[in-house]
């Protein structure tokens, strides 16, 4: 009986360790089904970057291009527009100071409309210059690294 009882027991203990043996072999296949889970996300997240990072390239190269145009135009705007500007806005500044002492015989009345018309003459200048530099700068750029932080932070949680 003795013997019956340790054949037994030895069965017991073989059957105990190919339990262990078993479960040993599913938490490995568990860990590795992790393991593949993260880089698949990675792989994912790597994939989600590339594309836009290039989306960010892309649109980086057209606002430089916008850049050296409204440059250009500035530049063109300023070379021709000033000389002419000076020119045009003084002589219609004389005018209207001109016909305004013509009406009211006062040299004084005549003088205050001259530089009237040239207050009004140089603050559509500056609205028109602040209208040009508005076209300068990486605005779009700026916003789409923004959302790619937040993107990115988000897919990272």
């Amino acid at each position: 009986m003795k013997n019956t009882d340790k054949a037994c027991d030895e069965n017991k203990i073989s059957e105990a360790d190919s339990l262990d043996n078993l479960l040993d072999t599913q938490n490995l296949s568990v860990k590795i089904d992790e393991i593949l889970d993260v880089f698949n996300k990675v792989s994912a997240l790597t994939e989600e970057v590339g594309q836009w990072s290039k989306s960010t390239v892309q649109l980086f190269f057209m606002e430089v291009l916008r850049n050296v145009n409204a440059a250009k135009q500035i530049f063109l705007c300023q070379l021709l527009f000033i000389p002419l500007l000076i020119l045009f806005v003084f002589s219609l500044c004389v005018t209207v100071g001109v016909i305004a002492y013509t009406l009211s015989l006062n040299i004084l009345v005549g003088f205050a409309f001259f530089i009237l018309a040239m207050s009004a003459v140089l603050g559509g200048l500056v609205f028109w210059q602040k209208h040009l530099m508005s076209f300068l700068g990486f605005k779009s750029t700026l916003e789409q690294l923004k959302e790619a932080a937040d993107v990115i932070s988000k897919a990272t949680k």
